[in-house]
């Protein structure tokens, strides 16, 4: 019988074994050599290539230094594992990033194979982890999800027990410590899960609880209704919204309300450089779609203003965007202070006049008028933003405002406002403000226009005290992180200009001294006014002192001059105001108008050496002729019309421009 008849028989049962018996019987073959190799060994034997495996997905490396448990044998395999830890990158200063007490879990095998992930139970207990990301914007548990959109599996029972997070961002110089647990009841009326969180935010107390159905009746398919308070200080934050999907946190829809103390300090928790305001409360839809947040139908009240409007924020670029626009029915005034820091100088002011009260009295105390609460460079540069902002009416005490309009620009730590805005009943201040805050000490430049500004509208009477138009320019340039700090560092020039109005005529008189005229007509209580053809104030400024470079006020009967400084470091002035009759007067004193003192209160006199001087000459006259010592108080009244027109011109042409209509009385 030859080798090819043999081959081609049959086999001696009478069928051939299909190859995918094979491939099933090779597999149960494993299973039962794992199943072997666990009964003798144990699955602590399987510690290294779990470790090894996890290390490998999670990109760093994993270690199981406990018990390792293992339930494969079913349609819900799981494992359970103690003394879990993950190893920190070196540039984090090595040691853990998460240490697990215990670690128990389980997936539905089934699901898996529609591509659908089901987590029946999850446990942690002593876990603690540890996030730090460091100046360069690196994180320990950095991620290649970059869209905001964290996806979680579905789990139907979550339970953390004695949980501690770490948080050591350097970036956005944030620092956390505190507590994670979750509680899960199930019952007749659905039951409820709860995940809280204690500890402190940046040195303030800190409590976050969020709540809502039970997981374990949780539909993947349909919105998930929850609740969050979160408190941090004494800012608190109120959430009621829904994940569009369970487990998808990237979509929210919610109804939020913020309020605290300032608008500020809501930094620590959404790392949006908000400015210092008052006491505010707010409320507004805010919805998020993975990186990108919306918050819309902001309403409430920034101390006594109201604030309406809408904000974005895409935390996707780096650093993020925010995009605003905010509007006011009614702005109070007051409520601007603590944007600038004028509410902590006050403060401030008001500790020193304790403090100088204890030791002098209350009197002595220096009152600070420019604000000193600095300017948090590392926050401004933490976002980019576009942000504009309308207030249709203003109410203050002490200016006749209408609104506010302005522009507020911040790119790569560079501030801008432009414009800045305010109108009054009568005139326009507008400008522009730029903080460059790239550096540790920001530099700040201001560009400021006073304009067709009623002089009237400031002073009470019938007929006021002055009348006429001012215009008036301010560029100034310094540095510092305070507007105090700024302005002690100034350099620039500011100009005034009144092309023409009126002055009630005893106060002209009395810059002369004029003891006959001036105070004659003010005890009369005479009220009329007399014209000032112009007036032309120029300084310039060199490390924060103001000096009078041009100081005229050409009345009809007095040609007003004056001279000094005002050093804004001290906030101290030191000005003399001298007028000279155009006309014969008998009874004038030739002693300068001083105004001293600080900014907060100024201090007007007579400089008492002029006015000695012209006693003593009168003394002396006196001897020879008790009429004659009216002589020393005697003045032809030389003074001539000043030169309007090229007053005006010079201060349009000046390092502060300003552009006037020239006087008709020039």
């Amino acid at each position: 019988m030859s080798a090819s008849t043999f081959d081609s028989r049959p086999p001696p049962w009478g069928f051939r074994m299909h190859p995918a018996l094979w491939t099933l019987g090779g597999v149960l073959g494993v299973l039962l050599c794992l199943v072997l190799l666990l009964n003798f060994l144990g699955a602590n034997a399987l510690r290294g290539p779990i470790a090894r495996y996890a290390s490998h997905r999670l990109g760093r490396t994993i270690h199981i230094e406990g018990n390792l448990k293992l339930h494969l044998f079913s349609f819900t395999p799981g494992l359970a594992a103690e003394r879990v830890t993950a190893d920190n990158p070196s540039w984090a200063g090595g040691g853990h990033a998460a240490e697990i007490g215990r670690f128990a879990g389980s997936v539905k095998l089934l699901p898996l194979f529609a591509g659908r992930t089901i987590v029946p139970d999850l446990e942690f207990d002593d876990a603690h982890v540890l996030w730090v990301r460091d100046a360069q914007g690196r994180s320990n548990w950095a991620s290649s999800d970059s869209s905001g959109g964290t996806k979680l599996p579905a789990i139907r029972h979550l339970v953390v027990r004695n949980g501690h997070l770490t948080i050591d961002d350097r970036v956005r110089h944030m620092r956390f410590d505190g507590t994670i647990a979750s509680n899960e009841q199930a019952g007749a009326h659905g039951g409820s899960f709860q995940l809280s969180g204690f500890g402190t935010l940046n040195g303030n107390r800190f409590s976050a609880e969020a709540h809502g159905g039970a997981l374990i009746h949780v539909d993947i398919d349909r919105p998930y209704h929850f609740a969050a308070d979160v408190r941090s200080g004494a800012t608190h934050v109120a959430v009621d919204g829904q994940l569009a999907r369970p487990f998808h946190l990237g979509q929210v829809s919610a109804t939020a309300s913020f309020e605290g103390p300032s608008l500020r300090d809501l930094y620590d928790l959404t790392g949006i450089a908000f400015p210092s305001t008052p006491a505010y409360r707010v409320s507004g839809h805010i919805v998020r779609d993975g990186a990108h947040y919306r918050l819309t139908d902001i309403d409430g009240k920034v101390g006594g203003s109201d604030l309406h409007g809408t904000l974005d924020v895409d935390a996707s670029q780096t650093p993020m965007f925010v995009q605003a626009a905010l509007t006011s029915k009614r702005l109070r005034f007051v409520d601007l202070g603590p944007l600038i820091g004028a509410h902590r100088s006050a403060e401030a002011s008001k500790a020193t006049q304790v403090k100088a009260g204890a030791k002098a009295g209350a009197s002595a105390a220096k009152v600070d008028v420019l604000p000193d609460a600095p300017l948090d460079v590392t926050r401004v540069r933490q976002m980019n933003a576009d942000v504009r902002y309308d207030a249709g009416s203003i109410e203050s005490r002490d200016f006749p405002l209408r609104d506010l309009h302005t522009h507020v620009v911040l790119k790569d730590g560079v501030l801008t406002l432009d414009p800045l805005t305010f109108d009054f009943v009568r005139g326009k201040l507008a400008g522009m403000l730029r903080i460059d805050a790239r550096n540790d000490v920001p530099v700040t430049d201001v560009d400021a226009r006073l304009s067709d500004i009623h002089l009237e509208q400031f002073f009470k009477g019938n007929p006021p005290a002055v009348e006429g138009l001012l215009v008036a320019r301010a560029k100034l340039h310094g540095s510092g992180n305070t507007v105090r700090k700024a302005a002690a560092t100034a350099n620039g020039a500011v100009s005034f200009v009144v092309p023409s109005g009126g002055l009630r005529q005893s106060f002209a008189e009395l810059t002369g001294i004029d003891l006959v005229n001036g105070l004659g007509l003010m005890l009369s209580g005479d009220k009329s006014q007399t014209g000032v053809r112009c007036g032309v104030l120029q300084f310039s400024a060199r490390g924060g002192v103001l000096s009078a470079q041009r100081f005229t006020i050409d009345t009809d009967p007095v040609l007003i001059e004056g001279q000094g400084r005002i050093d804004l470091k001290d906030e101290r002035l030191a000005l003399q105001i001298s007028g000279h009759p155009k006309k014969f007067r008998i009874g004038r004193l030739r002693a300068p108008i001083t105004i001293d003192g600080t900014l907060g209160h100024p201090d007007i006199g007579l400089k008492a050496s002029a006015a000695l001087g012209q006693g003593g000459v009168a003394t002396a006259l006196a001897v020879l002729n008790p009429i004659a010592a009216l002589l020393a108080f005697v003045d032809p009244g030389l003074a001539k019309d000043a030169n309007c027109s090229a007053l005006v011109q010079s201060a349009a042409n000046g390092p502060a421009p300003v552009k006037a209509k020239k006087s008709s009385k020039s």
